[in-house]
């Protein structure tokens, strides 16, 4: 059996799978092959240098194809890859609940694209277990420095998925807590780290994950790969009975 390749690369957050564009351009590839310029008038806030950098990425993590033809003009097209397509079911279930998180607090954010921080995934997953003072938070996200954290940590103040709360006591105790809304993400956050963990193994990398190991038994058989894997190791999506 070969041996995994090691990576401290997160494959939901940060320069992993998470990138920032990364969920958006795989998205966008659900409706068929795009060439570069399509990507670019689909996604016209990210830059022609990041979106080359993105879609090499998720070409190397095997997510999609880079397809060339001899012809003149050139012409180089995008598609899913199988891998790449078992991410279907997750990221048709981010879109709808991006529309309603939308709806909830406006279009200041791109759901997409402010999931891909580095750290919100990790942080917003580990408040669903209880409320966390930023010490806790140090302790369990080890490799995010202080100041990294407190970003993360505003952002997603802001996003409206968790709150501050400074009780009245000396000296005073900070906690965060996730709100309703950031409670109403669970189902589809724990399916995209079971995809992640599932992913790893297919590609063979392996990763420190910074959260327990619900997943580490999960066994996608043959059958399972043609759709997405959920926790129980069934292949479902989240239930739109989430969003209200």
């Amino acid at each position: 059996m070969p041996r995994q390749k090691k990576t401290t690369v997160c494959p939901l957050g940060g320069d992993g799978l998470g990138g920032k564009w990364k969920f958006g351009i795989l998205h966008q590839l659900l409706s068929g092959p795009k060439r570069f310029g399509e990507l670019r008038r689909l996604l016209p806030e990210v830059s022609r240098q990041m979106l080359t950098i993105q879609l090499r990425e998720l070409e190397q993590t095997g997510l999609l194809r880079r397809q060339a033809y001899v012809q003149v003009p050139p012409k180089v097209e995008y598609s899913l890859t199988e891998l790449g397509w078992s991410l279907e079911p997750l990221l048709c279930q981010m879109g709808t609940w991006g529309k309603w998180y939308s709806e909830q607090i406006g279009p200041l954010y791109d759901w997409l694209v402010s999931l891909g921080g580095r750290w919100k995934f990790w942080i917003w997953y580990h408040l669903f277990s209880g409320s966390k003072r930023f010490g806790e938070l140090q302790r369990l996200l080890p490799q995010a420095n202080r100041q990294t954290l407190t970003v993360q940590l505003r952002e997603l103040e802001q996003m409206g998925v968790l709150h501050r709360q400074t009780s009245a006591q000396t000296p005073p105790k900070i906690e965060y807590t996730l709100t309703e809304l950031g409670h109403q993400s669970e189902p589809m956050l724990r399916q995209m780290y079971v995809w992640g963990r599932w992913c790893c193994k297919q590609i063979g990398v392996e990763y420190d994950w910074p959260v327990g190991d619900e997943a580490q038994d999960l066994d996608v058989t043959g059958k399972d790969r043609e759709r997405f894997p959920t926790e129980a190791g069934q292949s479902q999506s989240v239930s739109h009975r989430t969003f209200r």
